[in-house]
């Protein structure tokens, strides 16, 4: 679900964070700045994320430095904050009216990953022939001052991927084409 605020477009996301649920909003502006905040009822935050390296991020909020180590699993992101490590599973709330909006899908016995929005590529993180299992990530896309993990949807062989870094790359273009080591279940 989107809401304004401000002339700005802010994305509402349902996220847990050991077991507690929380209604959170995240907002880029027309300067390319992003806010967020966590119930309706708070002030929103200036926020900016600073890709480290692989996993290490630093985030700006409201010009204060929170260095966050990011891993993800199959069903949630455990962040590290200094010594606590929290369990963050989020779901966006965000309704689209395009169609089908799917990041990946079958073609001619390949599963296409695509961009899912437009950015550049920051990483490549696997190579051309590869095995790779389902959930593994493929290629990192920066978009709007975030990092967006391109995950694989099934185990198999990449026979394809994007070409160099910094790349850019539009909503929908495909990023990695997989051969399947089984074959996925088509989805409706």
């Amino acid at each position: 679900m989107e809401t304004e605020s401000d002339g700005a477009m802010a994305q509402k996301h349902l996220i847990e964070i050991d077991g507690v649920p929380i209604n959170a909003e995240l907002e880029v502006q027309q300067d390319g700045d992003s806010r967020v905040r966590l119930a309706p009822d708070m002030d929103w935050q200036t926020v900016e994320l600073l890709h480290i390296r692989a996993g290490l991020h630093v985030v700006m909020v409201d010009n204060v430095p929170i260095e966050l180590y990011i891993e993800r699993n199959a069903s949630s992101i455990e962040v590290t904050i200094g010594s606590r490590k929290y369990q963050i599973r989020s779901g966006l709330t965000r309704l689209t009216d395009r169609g089908s909006t799917k990041s990946s899908n079958m073609v001619d016995g390949l599963a296409i990953v695509r961009a899912s929005m437009t950015g550049a590529v920051l990483e490549i993180r696997v190579g051309l022939g590869e095995q790779v299992e389902a959930g593994e990530v493929l290629v990192v896309v920066e978009s709007m001052k975030m990092n967006n993990e391109l995950r694989a949807p099934v185990a198999g062989v990449v026979k394809r991927i994007v070409e160099g870094l910094d790349s850019q790359l539009e909503e929908g273009e495909e990023v990695v084409a997989i051969l399947p080591t089984e074959t996925p279940q088509e989805s409706s």
